[in-house]
């Protein structure tokens, strides 16, 4: 009897959780470029606040990211951290022109892969290395990705789900 009530009050609990948690919301360092990432969401049938999510976890919307004076350890540039090496029919450091070419991307992955998750996880380690490790691994593949790839996927898609 106490099990059952005790199951009662988690499943409540979590309800109460689910239904009051607030929702991810882009900060106002975000507010310049949000036009177009609404717009960019919308003409891929993104879910609401994904690529704006996803350009939080790659920038923060830091000026000094977005303008280029910092550059990631992989070379990656601009809001939405565009390696130019494997990307160079985009200039990174143009915001606009970025956050379409971050859209069509992930939207790709998007269509490669069948989920947002899995397109999440590619844009962060590389199509590649996604495709690879669910051959190897199958249902389980990201278990296997780098931690900083499962926690990129999670925070990202726990955000905004």
């Amino acid at each position: 009897m106490i099990k059952g009530k005790a199951l009662l009050i988690i499943v409540g609990l979590i309800g109460i959780y689910l239904m009051t948690r607030k929702k991810w919301t882009p900060p106002a360092a975000a507010q310049p470029y949000l036009a177009d990432i609404s717009a960019a969401e919308r003409q891929h049938d993104m879910p609401k606040n994904l690529l704006a999510r996803l350009i939080y976890q790659e920038s923060r919307y830091r000026e000094d990211i977005i303008s280029g004076q910092v550059v990631s350890s992989a070379g990656a540039k601009g809001i939405a951290q565009i390696v130019p090496r494997w990307h160079p029919d985009v200039d990174p450091l143009n915001p606009q022109a970025a956050i379409y070419y971050a859209a069509q991307y992930l939207t790709n992955l998007y269509n490669q892969f069948g989920d947002w998750q899995t397109a999440l996880a590619a844009y962060n380690w590389g199509p590649g290395n996604v495709s690879n490790a669910r051959e190897d691994y199958g249902y389980d593949w990201l278990d296997y990705a780098p931690t900083e790839t499962q926690n990129y996927v999670s925070q990202i898609w726990g955000d905004i789900s």
